[in-house]
């Protein structure tokens, strides 16, 4: 089916009474902006029906469409995978996408709206009776043959890793569900994944306790708002402008917490780099 077919949008904007091509008051043009939720992102982006999603960039569109910026975004009514998610950017059939890592391909393909929405850290899980330590990629090294490492086959981290040398990489899984259970069967001593994601994740499956989070992250990750490339440049620059504000704000701190902290337990939450 189409895009034009099926945008059935859901517009996420302060008391909903804009039409299509004005702001609120009628007297000002807005210029609408479209994305779409990313399956399979949560916390990022939760899914509660066909037009129903919440998570950190629901929250943080929401917020961009509350500022005086001379933009609403409009939100797609189906969540798409994160492949033709970007796709859909690269090629304009939509303009943003909430959130992702930067790498090279990605930053030759679309613009990164600074400053990114928060940071993240990576991790190492290993099974709960393991009781294998890591602080450093030379430590994992020194593992030898007992240093498999998962990660999701799609994972935007593999080229750094494959690039650092000496890391023995296992990139098959096909989701974070998948990992982890290969993990717990032992067909990996490792799973690599952001920490906030993996907990969610954990606990969404019932095996945060025959899991074990290591510390300290071994990267942290910024993740960015991001635009197609032929957007022009002073709509890039009023939503930098509404990000600036939201952070100067506290908003975009409150949200990375609300989001990525508050389930984590204590330990796990001091590892978020502070907002």
């Amino acid at each position: 089916m189409s895009l034009g077919l099926a945008w059935l949008a859901v517009v996420l904007m302060l008391g909903g009474q804009a039409d299509s091509a004005h702001a609120g008051s009628g007297t000002a043009h807005t210029l609408t902006l479209r994305t779409a939720a990313e399956q399979g992102g949560a916390p990022k982006w939760l899914q509660h029906g066909p037009r129903t999603q919440s998570g950190f960039c629901a929250d943080v569109i929401a917020a961009l469409n509350r500022l005086d910026l001379g933009l609403r975004i409009e939100l797609l009514a189906e969540a798409l995978p994160q492949k033709r998610l970007m796709q859909q950017v690269k090629s304009g059939e939509l303009d943003l996408l909430c959130a992702l890592t930067r790498t090279e391909e990605r930053r030759q393909d679309f613009v990164f709206v600074q400053p990114e929405l928060y940071n993240m850290p990576y991790v190492l899980l290993a099974r709960a009776e393991d009781p294998v330590e890591v602080g450093s990629w030379d430590a994992l090294r020194a593992l030898g043959e007992q240093r498999l490492v998962l990660l999701n086959h799609d994972s935007s981290r593999l080229p750094l890793l494959q690039a650092m040398g000496g890391l023995h990489l296992h990139a098959r899984g096909l989701n974070t569900e998948t990992n982890l259970r290969m993990l717990l069967a032992g067909r990996g001593r490792f799973f690599y994944f952001p920490l906030s994601n993996a907990w969610y994740t954990m606990q969404s499956m019932g095996v945060q306790d025959r899991i074990r989070v290591l510390l300290p992250p071994l990267q942290v990750e910024p993740y960015h708002l991001l635009a197609r490339r032929n957007l022009p440049p002073a709509v890039q620059e009023q939503l930098s402008q509404g990000l600036q504000q939201l952070r100067q704000q506290g908003q975009l701190g409150r949200l990375t917490m609300k989001w990525f902290g508050a389930e984590l337990p204590a330990e796990l939450r001091q590892a978020l780099p502070q907002p």
